[in-house]
This record gives structure tokens, C-alpha cells and sequence, in this order.
């Protein structure tokens, strides 16, 4: 009978290698994380294997919340990382928002497949040993009967009472630990809290009594023989009608060979020694250990995701990234580049009169709305300085579809600015107006400060387009000659004259008024559409 995995995300290479395997796998697909919980919800799925791309936080926030729901805590999700640029603690991230195995993009075809297996196949085994310890109850009930059959079998079967004095144990007991009972309780003690050496046996016995419910837990032991055996163990408490624990039994089982089988794989691939760790957790079924170790840790990952989040507010993605990972953030040059200057007309008459936390209001509401405009465009900002506004497209990765990108984002902004009119000025009559100047050419950026750091690109680049900014008109984007010749077979433009630079050139100038109507998808040339779209695709 085939196993049905669910695919999450977008890229199908996984869909087609497991497609290979025949009738091995039931496949499923699904392109966003976001919907994974109304498709479990509706399907019966035995493994998720989620591919991340960019959004790698994101993605792995999301997955710590599905997995503190009931209906996910007992499906097991494989995490293949995909984001172009891995953050060092990427696996430490993937086994606390509760992924079962972690594995790198491009790993080995087979070992893929051999996981899924393992992962599926250690659920049904935790499965079959929770409908075990149901039925441990109703065997207690039948221990004469089946004496006989409990002193044939591998495992040992131990009873002792609420005061950890061990009563009875099998012949199973005398083959595991090599002692027959009474020569245990000699050499060790007459109760399992004095004969184990495990730190947790009283917290788990504790645990039993609170809740009246089985529980496990995993440990090492040494043998008569001197030899040591992993011993995963099985607490079931026997309740009266009344509601009282005359009885424990426990059930243990010699998982020697598989610790064994998993530090044999710790050996062949590094990242298998936090699946093993995992592993044995989910073997334990230690729900409680568990939250302990989120509690530790989320004062922690909320102090990083804080000082994460502010770093990549103030540094580009790459650059945040190389300064984490290495400490410093080289400078870099860019052939292609697009600098975008805005500066608001009469800023300090329009002002005069507004009180300080005003003008810092209307201010950072312009702002605000710049930002998202050339987010969605591609652009980075660089800098604001007063009633300045400053920023570029084509890094810090490079494109070449900048030019068009940032007057595409110029136009934007200036029909923003047009239209909006902060309440301070309500009655006044006073408006908010903005000259815009662009140039493209080559560039340098990089990072300069030591306790703050500040992201910024140099060269003359730069000094031209402050030199369109300030040869420019209010409420219109002003480009020079290099940016017209990327944009003008699909914009209406104006030649403006000359201007001379402050190196003694002259350079020609130009109003962009709109995208062309053919390339346009609104009345004033701003959208642009599916036809526009297509052919920046394909630079």
C-alpha cells in the first residue's frame, strides 16, 4: 500500500524524483504553506515534505504554529531548505518550529527517499506504541491467564507499587538485565527509584500519578555481563474504580540495535545527529520535556527575531547576511544602476508653523507611502536626510530592468503626492509638493560605521541624479539622457534642454509625462500592463 506524501511548494524536482519510486508513494502537491492546514484538514496525509525558498523565517514560523495544533502534532514534516541565501542557524530553526528532519537543497536523491521511509515508518511505530500502552490496562486484568506468555517474551515486564517497591518482574526481565529479581534488588535496591540510575524516574513516576495516563522515556543501563543496553521504557499506572493507583507496570523494551543503526547515520552525514536527537524525543513521547525546552529557548528566539528584523530594516538582505555570517559586509560596484533623488519645494516656509511632532507626523506619513511604493518595485532605499528622500534600483541585486523600475516608482510617488493632503493642513490650503530627478549608471555600494551601521552607494552616478532632483519641476520626474535612452520606446517623454553638471559637462534632460497607452493598463499612465510586464521579464 502506497504512503501519501504531501509536496509543499514550488519547485517539482522533489514530485518527479519521488514519482520514480512506483507505487512506493501517493504524491500530493500544494504551492503555499499558508493553506497546508484546511488541506490536512480535508485529507489524509502521512508526510509533509515542505520546500522553503526566500522566505525561510517565514516559512518555518508558520510550521512552529501548525505544529502546536492537535491535528499536525503526529504528522511528520520533512524541511528540504531552499532559500538562495541560507542563514547559518537554519537547521536549529527547522527542529524548533517542530520539523521532524532537516535536509539541504541538492542532497542526495536516494538518501531523500530513505528518510521519508524512516520518517514514516517511526510514526507508525510511535503509533502502535501509544495503542499499546491502551491496552496495557486490560492485560494487567489477564496477568494469570498470560504468565506464561509474558515470561516467553523479549520484553521485561515490571510491576511495582506507588512506593516504587519493585513486586514481580518476567523471565524477560532475567535475559535484558542478566539478574534474576532478587539479585537485582541485592546489588541495587528493593525499588525502582533506588535500582535506576536515570535522574528522571521521578518525574515521569510524578507524571504518571498527576495525569493516570502511560508515559515514556529512554535510557541507558549496564548489564550483569558489563554490557550496556538502551532501554526504552513504558509506565502505565493501574487505576481502582475508585479513582486510586494500586499498581504500575512497566514495560521494557532493548532498543540497543536501533541507537546503534543511528549513530552509524550520525557518522555518514553531520546532520543526522540533530534527526537522532529528534528521533529519540519522538520515541520518548516527552510532550512535557518538550515545552520545557520552548520555554528556555523563546525569550531567546524572540530577543534574535528582534534583532534580525531591525537589522533587515536597516541592511539589505545580502548585506545583513554577510555581516552575520562574516562579520563585515565587502563593498561592491554595480555596471547598471538607478538613483532616484526627491526633495520636498518650500519644505521649511510649509512648516514653519507646525509644531515639531507635527511635522515629523506628515513627514513619516510621506515616507511610509514611499517606502511601500518602492518595495514593490524593487528598489532599495537608501536614505532619507530632513525632507530628502533617496533611493536606487538594481542592487543590491543586480537587474536590468532598474531604469524602468525607478520611473515606474518616480511617477507612482508624484501621483501620491498629488492626492494626498495631511489633516494638519486640512484648512490651510497649504499642499505638500516634490521635485524628482533620476539617472542610471555605474555605481559603488557598501556599508561604513562601526556601532551604526549605515548601508550607501557613492560615485558620479549619484551626483547627477541630485543634479535632475534639482533641475527638476514640482509634481514631475525629471531623467537625464542615459536613463531616456533605456525607457523612451516605452514612455511619453519631454526634452527639456540641457544642463551642466558640476564637472563642466553638459547633460540633456527630459519630463517623463506616462507610460505609453499601448504599455499602460490605467488612464494616467502609471499601471503598467500584462504586454509591459512581459518584456521586463525578459531583460
Amino acid at each position: 500500500m502506497s504512503n501519501r506524501v504531501l509536496i509543499v511548494g514550488n519547485d517539482t524536482q522533489y514530485y518527479d524524483l519521488l514519482s520514480k519510486c512506483g507505487s512506493k508513494f501517493d504524491i500530493l502537491t500544494l504551492k503555499r504553506i499558508q493553506d497546508l492546514a484546511d488541506f490536512v484538514l480535508k485529507q489524509k496525509v502521512e508526510l509533509v515534505l515542505l520546500i522553503t525558498d526566500e522566505n525561510f523565517i517565514q516559512d518555518v514560523d508558520r510550521l512552529k504554529k501548525l505544529k502546536q495544533k492537535s491535528e499536525f502534532a503526529n504528522i511528520p514534516i520533512i524541511l528540504i531548505d531552499n532559500s538562495p541565501y541560507p542563514i547559518p542557524n537554519n537547521i536549529q530553526l527547522a527542529f524548533q518550529s517542530g520539523a521532524n528532519d532537516y535536509i539541504k537543497k541538492n542532497g542526495e536523491e536516494i538518501e531523500l527517499v530513505a528518510r521519508i521511509e524512516l520518517a514514516i515508518k517511526q510514526q507508525k511505530h510511535n503509533q502502535e506504541l501509544y495503542l499499546e500502552m491502551i491496552n496495557q490496562k486490560e492485560l494487567l486484568g489477564m496477568m494469570d491467564k498470560m504468565s506464561l506468555f509474558m515470561d516467553r517474551a523479549d520484553n521485561s515486564f515490571i510491576i511495582f507499587n506507588p512506593n516504587g517497591e519493585i513486586e514481580w518482574a518476567n523471565e524477560g526481565f532475567n535475559r535484558l538485565y542478566g539478574y534474576s529479581l532478587n539479585d537485582f534488588k541485592t546489588k541495587y535496591g528493593r525499588t525502582i527509584f533506588e535500582a535506576s540510575k536515570n535522574s528522571e524516574i521521578s518525574s515521569k513516576v510524578e507524571q504518571c500519578v498527576k495525569t493516570k495516563k502511560s508515559v515514556n522515556y529512554v535510557a541507558e543501563c549496564q548489564t550483569s555481563s558489563g554490557e550496556y543496553k538502551w532501554i526504552q521504557t513504558t509506565f502505565t499506572p493501574i487505576v481502582s474504580p475508585l479513582g486510586n493507583i494500586e499498581k504500575f507496570i512497566a514495560i521494557e523494551t532493548d532498543i540497543t540495535k536501533l541507537k546503534e543503526t543511528e549513530e552509524a547515520l550520525n557518522q555518514k552525514n553531520e546532520y543526522m545527529i540533530a534527526l537522532t536527537n529528534h528521533l529519540k524525543s519522538s520515541n520518548a513521547l516527552l510532550e512535557e520535556q518538550q515545552k520545557e525546552i520552548n520555554a528556555q529557548y523563546k525569550a531567546l528566539e524572540e530577543e534574535r527575531k528582534k534583532s534580525d528584523d531591525l537589522l533587515l530594516n536597516i541592511l539589505p538582505f545580502e548585506v545583513a547576511r554577510q555581516l552575520k555570517s562574516k562579520g563585515e559586509a565587502k563593498p561592491r560596484s554595480y555596471k547598471l544602476a538607478s538613483v532616484l533623488f526627491l526633495d520636498f519645494v518650500n519644505f521649511t516656509k510649509i512648516t514653519q508653523d507646525l509644531p515639531p511632532k507635527d511635522i515629523v507626523h506628515v513627514l513619516d506619513s510621506y515616507f511610509k507611502e514611499f517606502d511601500d511604493i518602492i518595495e514593490k518595485h524593487f528598489i532599495e532605499k537608501i536614505k532619507t536626510i530632513g525632507d530628502a528622500y533617496m533611493c536606487a534600483g538594481g542592487l543590491p541585486l543586480s537587474n536590468r530592468s532598474n531604469p524602468f523600475n525607478v520611473v515606474l516608482a518616480g511617477l507612482e510617488i508624484q501621483n501620491f503626492v498629488r492626492g494626498f493632503q495631511p489633516d494638519v493642513y486640512a484648512s490651510s490650503g497649504l499642499k505638500w509638493q516634490c521635485r524628482i530627478g533620476i539617472h542610471s549608471g555605474d555605481v559603488i555600494s557598501g556599508v561604513v560605521g562601526k556601532k551604526k551601521y549605515i548601508y550607501d552607494i557613492w560615485g558620479n552616478t549619484v551626483n547627477l541624479a541630485a543634479r535632475m532632483q534639482e533641475e527638476g519641476e514640482i509634481g514631475r520626474v525629471n531623467i537625464s539622457e542615459v536613463t531616456h535612452e533605456y525607457i523612451q520606446p516605452y514612455f511619453e517623454c519631454d526634452f527639456r534642454g540641457k544642463v551642466e553638471t558640476k564637472g563642466g559637462d553638459m547633460v540633456n534632460m527630459y519630463f517623463v509625462n506616462r507610460l505609453k497607452p499601448e504599455f499602460s493598463l490605467d488612464n494616467y499612465g502609471i499601471v503598467p500592463n500584462e504586454a509591459f510586464t512581459k518584456i521586463m521579464n525578459s531583460l
